[in-house]
């Protein structure tokens, strides 16, 4: 960590910046941090801008008034990286081929924003979904071919410090980083913490797997410490079994491909047995109070948001095909909020296929599924982290809707994950830069190569 914080010191100054400014006022703040994203790309600072962006749809996750800024900010940050990456093109001169798969879909989107009782809303979300798709891992990539696997190090070690923060806010301002009695770090609730957990954690193994001798012992140690305390302490289940579907997975898939299929079928025989006698395991393991054994049956509410998606999908044959338009899920379940909350559910559908559904139709599930599969497939001719991967989003998203979301700090972790181990290493690094590592880099000569910043 004294290594990350020494080379990029006045990154650092500059977020802290960023989160005082919201201090004094949302306005200012704005201002600070277009101004900050512009200066940076005046000086090609490509990494810097990327990780940026990832700290500020954090801190727009957050329940704290002082950062609403951000919130404000996040539309303008992506408008601002759009443009760099439209007209700096010499920037950018290489294929991006992650937003291919998803393009059908996208363009599904536009064709049944129409269909939209907010229809503004609707279009702002699609085109939103779009450039995430279009320019996220461009900015990744270009990322990597500027400073090499030194970007992915620093930026998992900016994630580690976060879930430092997090930990310590436990002690220092506990009002800060609890919600309802859980722990949810610097981002706004514990779900949501356990999902930005999971992806981490993926988009660490896939680069240790990638980059063996890029962090030290002590190094991993660090990081993967405060990963398990954040995702243990918000009390998520669906966080817990993605982090054991995605390392279980990960060792049958290494070992060979037969394991691993042979290994799923094993999990899918054994589920339902294990799932209906989940409360009496979890009491035996004295995890049952922790893990919240007696919400188990009803999934928190869920099963009243997925029936009630349900019923309104089944009720309306247009629906059912075309949905109602990007954001259509959010509306529905706002006004709609009186009587769900009778029955026992508060927030959103919770589920990012029904959203998908809802919003653009059986068909736009059917082409977003085959953008994804696509892109999976893709990668396990790279990485034989694909499959457990694609497990552990399938389940996660499952019980939560942020893959429907464009501009929320799990998506766009989401992103880089699959841009990551959809990519050889020499088309990451192009021709001219080898695909470095901080082991291959003698420590008198490190600071030179990778910059102060």
């Amino acid at each position: 960590m004294n290594e990350f914080l020494k080379r990029n010191l006045q990154f650092v100054v500059m977020l802290l910046i960023w989160v005082a400014s919201g201090f004094v006022a949302s306005p200012v703040a704005v201002g600070v941090v277009a101004l900050s994203v512009i200066l940076l790309k005046r000086k090609d600072m490509f990494p810097e801008l990327i990780i940026g962006f990832i700290f500020i749809l954090i801190l727009s996750d957050s329940r704290q008034y002082q950062l609403e800024f951000a919130k404000k900010v996040k539309d303008i940050y992506l408008i601002l990286l759009a443009a760099f990456y439209f007209f700096d093109r010499k920037q950018f001169n290489f294929k991006n081929a992650m937003v291919i798969p998803f393009i059908p879909f996208i363009i599904w989107g536009f064709i049944v924003v129409f269909r939209s009782p907010e229809m503004q809303i609707a279009f702002m979300k699609t085109l939103s979904y779009g450039l995430l798709y279009l320019v996220i891992p461009a900015y990744f990539t270009k990322a990597f071919r500027d400073k090499g696997a030194i970007f992915l190090k620093d930026f998992i070690m900016f994630v580690s410090l976060l879930f430092m923060i997090g930990v310590a806010l436990i002690v220092l301002a506990p009002n800060f980083v609890f919600l309802a009695g859980r722990f949810s770090g610097i981002l706004g609730n514990p779900n949501g913490l356990g999902i930005f957990t999971v992806l981490a954690l993926i988009l660490t193994v896939c680069t240790q797997i990638k980059f063996p001798n890029l962090f030290t012992r002590n190094e991993l140690i660090m990081i993967y410490t405060f990963m398990a305390l954040s995702a243990i302490l918000s009390g998520s289940r669906n966080t817990l079994m993605c982090i054991f579907i995605f390392l279980v997975f990960t060792k049958f898939y290494k070992i060979s491909y037969w394991y691993g299929f042979i290994a799923v079928i094993i999990a899918a025989m054994l589920y339902q047995v294990v799932f209906s006698n989940l409360p009496t395991i979890l009491e035996a393991l004295g995890l049952a109070k922790a893990l919240r054994a007696d919400t188990l049956e009803n999934g928190s509410g869920r099963m009243v948001a997925w029936l009630f998606a349900l019923s309104k999908i089944n009720s309306d044959l247009k629906l059912f095909m075309f949905g109602g338009g990007f954001s259509f899920d959010e509306y529905l379940y706002y006004i709609n909020y009186t009587m769900l909350s009778a029955m026992g559910h508060q927030g959103g559908v919770h589920n990012t296929y029904l959203a998908l559904w809802l919003n653009t139709g059986i068909i736009g599930l059917a082409l977003w599924l085959v953008g994804f599969f696509r892109s999976v497939f893709k990668a396990v001719t790279v990485s034989y982290t694909a499959f457990p991967m694609m497990y552990a989003v399938i389940f996660s998203a499952t019980f939560e809707a942020w893959l429907m979301g464009s501009l929320n700090p799990f998506h766009i972790m989401f992103l880089f994950v699959l841009t990551l181990i959809t990519t050889n290493t020499s088309d990451f690094a192009g021709e001219q830069l080898p695909a470095i590592t901080t082991a291959e880099i003698p420590a008198s000569e490190e600071s030179e190569k990778t910059g102060n910043n």
